[in-house]
């Protein structure tokens, strides 16, 4: 077992059938079997963390509280519902710098069940739902790593900081700064920072939707667009897209400095005033730092 610090160690837990192990195939010894797997190095990400990798069959072959993790990884796959509530209240005394649940496509009932009593069930730690795009095991594994990948260097760049045990907002500073002055622009109606690599909401603000359903669902937007404009073979890059709908406009900023970002907002039409509000995006932007 590897002797990487607890602030390198991330708890993974599978609780799909056999999607998590798909993936954590690639990289397990030949013939390995049985689990659980612990201290895996997870070569090239900066930091050198190591993986605590569960296939529980029920919540007592999970850890009891322990060290603080730098992030806790729950793998969700379709008809593990039931399992949940004791997987979860056997994790809530395992502090995590980011909880992540990386759902199957279709685990549509266990996403429904973790958006109404993840954050009981986990107190005092942000969880960020997402969904999967598909049920390859090497997507699930190149997407647990790009996560980590962020996470580490966060982490990385501002050693010793532990949101979680410091009792501080998970959200920067500067993201709650960027998306107050978002939700302080006339007219508007909700806002997001949005990871359009993997569909993740950095940070939000306002409400009368489902803003991380939203970040998913404006990243395949932003994907489909780049692609065509690759097709095109088309030079330049995308400034904004703007969705125009009977009461609302809905405008995408991608960010030139933070690349595979994008500011999302929502603007009510009688109230808001478009030139505007894409100015000020601009101003956002410029003093942005993720």
């Amino acid at each position: 077992m590897s002797d990487a610090p607890a602030s390198h160690r991330v708890l993974v837990v599978d609780l799909s059938t056999r999607l998590g192990s798909a993936a954590l195939g690639s990289v397990l010894p030949k013939g390995a079997t049985g689990g659980p797997w612990l201290g895996l190095p997870v070569p090239g990400l900066p930091g050198n963390p190591v993986l605590d990798w569960y296939h529980p069959e029920s919540a007592e072959e999970l850890p009891t509280a322990g060290p603080a993790t730098l992030g806790l990884y729950v793998i969700v796959g379709p008809g593990s519902a039931s399992r949940l509530p004791a997987v979860l209240a056997q994790l809530a005394g395992t502090p995590a710098l980011e909880t992540l649940f990386l759902l199957a496509p279709n685990a549509l009932m266990e996403s429904l069940y973790l958006r109404q009593h993840a954050a009981r069930l986990l107190p005092g730690a942000e969880s960020v739902q997402l969904q999967l795009p598909n049920s390859d095991p090497q997507a699930l594994w190149m997407i647990l790593l790009e996560q980590l990948d962020n996470l580490l260097r966060r982490t990385l760049a501002n050693p010793g900081y532990h949101p979680r045990l410091n009792g501080e907002d998970p959200m920067s500073s500067n993201l709650k700064q960027s998306m107050d002055l978002a939700m302080a622009i006339d007219g508007a109606v909700a806002a997001a920072l949005v990871d359009y690599r993997s569909g993740m909401c950095l940070a939000q603000a306002g409400g009368g939707m489902n803003l991380d359903l939203a970040a998913a669902g404006n990243t395949e937007v932003v994907r489909a667009k780049l692609r065509t404009l690759e097709s095109l073979g088309m030079r330049g890059s995308i400034e904004d897209i703007l969705i125009t709908l009977q009461h609302q406009y809905h405008l995408i900023r991608l960010l030139p400095v933070e690349v595979g970002l994008f500011l999302y907002l929502a603007l009510d039409r009688q109230r808001g005033n478009l030139a505007l509000a894409r100015y000020k995006l601009t101003e956002i932007e410029r003093n942005l730092k993720v």
